[in-house]
């Protein structure tokens, strides 16, 4: 699993936090996983924004309206779910720290 330096509960370099810092692994790419779903609801709200004046157009807007609504809903859950994690890998940490002697 790649690893970024810096996230929370983890990246410290420390060749015992293996475990801490794959979760935090994993809250960095819940992350950029949501900022991806926010780059598609932008471009959705755009293609919104457009002249339709057919009743399939206004269908259409109606369509892209409740789907945007459904990924801030999920980009919601992605970033509660990484808030979860990186608590998760701090408390991972803090064990891994007591397991080698290195921690408080």
């Amino acid at each position: 699993m790649a690893m970024d330096a810096g996230v929370d509960g983890g990246g410290s370099g420390e060749t015992w936090a293996v475990v801490s810092s794959e979760v935090a692994a994993m809250a960095v790419r819940l992350r950029w996983h949501a900022g991806q779903l926010g780059d598609i609801r932008t471009h959705a709200l755009s293609v919104g924004l457009l002249s339709w004046e057919s009743p399939a157009g206004s269908n259409f807007r109606a369509y892209l309206a409740d789907r945007c609504e459904e990924l801030n809903r999920t980009m919601d859950l992605l970033e509660c779910a990484a808030q979860d994690l990186g608590a998760f890998a701090r408390l991972v940490r803090d064990a891994e720290e007591w397991q080698h002697g290195v921690g408080p």
